[in-house]
């Protein structure tokens, strides 16, 4: 019987217990990122007043891109708030002469609420359909919906993934 070396017994359960841990991640984690947070949310502004509250998390997973919402009228009772989300990707076809963002596309919006109570919305787009797509970008934002003038919304910023 071949006997063990004791001093390599720990490194080789110690690589053999990161190898297993990395093959029992989630592949959702790797490409996903937190945008805002409860403490600290994305705000629609308007004459100083916050009019809109949100945050969340973007992803891939299984061909899509994913946006997972959490948002609230922080004055309840007001006008309805929303969320909206719009995907954008980058193609890359140079036989074509093509290597550019195409620009947003694919939008989709929450449901209004004026609930000072969280809630929330998931929106998605499948990309693996796209051909040539080799990144793709998630843009978020959340308005107060005004019937009489535009509605106040937060800024516009984006998550941006290797697909």
């Amino acid at each position: 019987m071949r006997k063990l070396n004791p001093q390599l017994v720990p490194v080789g359960l110690a690589t053999a217990g990161a190898a297993l841990f990395l093959l029992s991640s989630p592949a959702a984690m790797a490409d996903s990122e937190d945008w805002y947070s409860r403490t600290n949310p994305l705000i629609a502004w308007e004459d100083g007043d916050a009019q809109a509250l949100a945050y969340g998390t973007a992803y891939t997973k299984d061909g899509y891109l994913k946006n997972h919402t959490w948002y609230r009228d922080p004055r309840p009772g007001g006008s309805d708030v929303y969320t909206e989300t719009a995907y954008n990707y980058y193609d890359y076809s140079p036989s074509f002469g093509t290597v550019k963002w195409l620009g947003p596309c694919c939008s989709d919006q929450s449901s209004r609420s004026d609930s000072g109570n969280w809630r929330d919305q998931y929106d998605h787009d499948y990309y693996a359909d796209r051909s040539n797509v080799e990144r793709g970008r998630v843009y978020y934002k959340v308005c107060e919906d005004q019937p009489h003038s535009p509605d106040p919304c937060s800024d516009n910023p984006f998550i941006t993934f290797t697909l």
